[in-house]
């Protein structure tokens, strides 16, 4: 995420200030080593706090985000991650490639819905659902399902159970094929907009060019004095 690089940033900043803190308080105050040590830590912190602060909130701004609904979608991100990986350790217990297939399929939604949002958390709550049901129901019906496709001995009924919760599978795919779209929604219509302006601009471009290679008429100025000089001679010879 844009926010971790304020993190980064403060780093990078903070250490050669500090330094030059350390060296100041060994060369010029001449105090005890470990009291220049202490100033070393201190000038770091007093100079990490407010440049990462100053930079996050420009990426906050610039992702349209206060600091508060930014830590809410890190902690749905946070809270989504091992159901992530709920999905993942069930791989292992699929019986057929039309459930490895389908369970792929499944995971590859989720991870693209997740990863999207961890890069552009503003994105967030044109998906809120996923996070707050989809993603749970999903994980929690696999879990089941391959669990107990797994047990031996089954009865017709728990046979047709079975087969209605992969049913209900299917449907939560599509629900995350549903989320998937409307996330992406806001850039397509970005991309609209861009291929808009490219044509408007490629059109500009052609007409410019038309008009550089309109033929010009050469003007014959040799003639024109002729005729000028001409028309002077009659005129005088008329008076």
């Amino acid at each position: 995420m844009k926010y971790n690089l304020s993190y980064i940033l403060g780093s990078l900043l903070a250490i050669p200030v500090s330094f030059i803190v350390f060296l100041f308080s060994i060369f010029q105050l001449d105090l005890n080593f470990m009291l220049d040590i202490g100033i070393f830590f201190g000038s770091y912190v007093l100079s990490f706090i407010p440049i990462q602060w100053y930079s996050s909130s420009r990426f906050l701004k610039e992702m349209g985000l206060t600091r508060r609904e930014y830590r809410f979608i890190r902690k749905q991100l946070n809270e989504a991650g091992p159901k992530l990986k709920r999905l993942y350790k069930n791989y292992m217990r699929v019986r057929s490639y039309s459930e490895f297939k389908n369970l792929n399929e499944v995971s590859k939604l989720a991870r693209t819905i997740y990863n999207t949002v961890r890069q552009s958390p503003e994105k967030f709550y044109s998906v809120e659902s996923f996070f707050y049901s989809h993603l749970d129901n999903t994980v929690n019906l696999i879990d089941n399902y391959t669990m107990l496709q797994r047990m031996p001995n089954k009865s017709k009924e728990e046979k047709a159970k079975l087969k209605q919760t992969k049913l209900t599978i299917d449907e939560n795919k599509r629900t995350l094929v549903a989320d998937l779209k409307q996330l992406n929604e806001s850039s397509y219509h970005q991309l609209d907009i861009e291929m808009e302006l490219s044509e408007i601009a490629k059109n500009r471009n052609d007409y410019t060019k038309s008009i550089s290679n309109t033929p010009k008429e050469k003007v014959n100025l040799n003639k024109k004095q002729d005729k000028y000089e001409y028309e002077t001679e009659r005129n005088y010879d008329g008076n």
